[in-house]
Formats: C-alpha cells, sequence, structure tokens
C-alpha cells in the first residue's frame, strides 16, 4: 500500500510539473471606459513583443514593437476614433501569438476569448516550397502567392491541426514571389526568389 501511495505522488508531482512548465501567456482585454480598453499581458518568460490592432480587412490600425524584454505589459488603447466593427488585437511574442478579437458596437466593447497562435516555417529549395504550420484555431488557412502585387494563384490548405505542404514551385517565372499564409486572425508573409 505504501508502494502505491508514493507511487501516486510521484505520479502527481510530475504532471503538476509538466502543468507548470507548459505555461501559456496570457491576454486579457478589459473595457475601462465607453471609448477605451486595457489591454494586459503576463507571460512566465520575458521576450520581445509586437502589438497590434487590426480590423476585420486585416488592415493595420495600430503596430508597435517592443526592443526590450517583458513578461508583462499593459496599455489603454483609445477605440473612439474606430466606429463600430470587429477588429483583432495580437500580442507577438517570439514564433507565437495571443490574439483576443473585438466588437465595438456604440458605447460596447465585446471581447472574444483568447487564441493561442502559431508563426509557420516556411522553407525553399530547388523551386520546392515546404510549409509547416500549427493551426491551433483549426479555421480554414490559404495561402495567397502574389508577383509585383498581382494576384498569382490561392492554395487551400486545409483546416487540420498539423498542417504539412510541398508546393512545387516550377512552373512559376524567375523572380520575387510573395508568399501570404492567412488565417482566421492574421496573415503571415514569406518572400520567395525563384
Amino acid at each position: 500500500m505504501k508502494t502505491r501511495s508514493g507511487i501516486l505522488a510521484i505520479l502527481a508531482l510530475f504532471i503538476v510539473a509538466i502543468g507548470s512548465a507548459a505555461e501559456l501567456p496570457k491576454m486579457n482585454v478589459v473595457q475601462v471606459e465607453p471609448d477605451k480598453a486595457l489591454l494586459a499581458y503576463s507571460a512566465p518568460t520575458a521576450t520581445p513583443l509586437e502589438i497590434t490592432l487590426t480590423n476585420h480587412n486585416g488592415d493595420i490600425l495600430y503596430s508597435n514593437r517592443t526592443d526590450e524584454k517583458h513578461s508583462e505589459y499593459k496599455k489603454v488603447f483609445d477605440l473612439s476614433g474606430l466606429g463600430d466593427g470587429d477588429f483583432c488585437l495580437s500580442v507577438n511574442f517570439g514564433n507565437q501569438s495571443v490574439t483576443r478579437s473585438l466588437q465595438i458596437s456604440g458605447k460596447n466593447i465585446t471581447v472574444g476569448p483568447p487564441q493561442n497562435c502559431y508563426v509557420p516555417r516556411f522553407h525553399l529549395e530547388n523551386k520546392t516550397l515546404d510549409i509547416s504550420f500549427l493551426n491551433s484555431g483549426m479555421k480554414q488557412v490559404y495561402l495567397n502567392i502574389y508577383r509585383d502585387g498581382k494576384f498569382v494563384e490561392v492554395v487551400k490548405l486545409g483546416r487540420d491541426l498539423a498542417i504539412q505542404k510541398r508546393l512545387d514551385m516550377s512552373n512559376l517565372k524567375k523572380g520575387e514571389y510573395m508568399i501570404v499564409l492567412s488565417e482566421k486572425h492574421k496573415e503571415h508573409t514569406f518572400i520567395a526568389k525563384l
């Protein structure tokens, strides 16, 4: 009986240690006045941060990148000039981000649940583009290809949790292409030189 209790105690400590090691950063957005919202971010480790506010079209309305590392960050946003609509507030840290949707209707700001996102990995070799992306939101993901600002092609990557794709780009002319991976809240860009 003592052996079983000892094993259970060790197992419980192990589970608690794993849970605390995988602690994710937290991001809260709270309406503090009719046209103002407080962003409060906290993380177990300090990293440089990039804070962005975008509209429903993905246009960047506010962007700030910190040079110093932060484990906590607070900022009050004046949203009075935005009008009604859907917006997205993101804090990027390392190769991850946490995002919350904001819906402004009159003097009310409704905040959606946090979404943890990851930055995709792109690797181009011999006109073959490898894409790896952890789609934590499991929303539809698309890859748009542009050359000289003109749309070339769209590839539907799916809504799987783990997206691994290899694209043959040998049919494209030599030049510089902008590859844009689009998920629900963000767009990720890669420049491919063929």
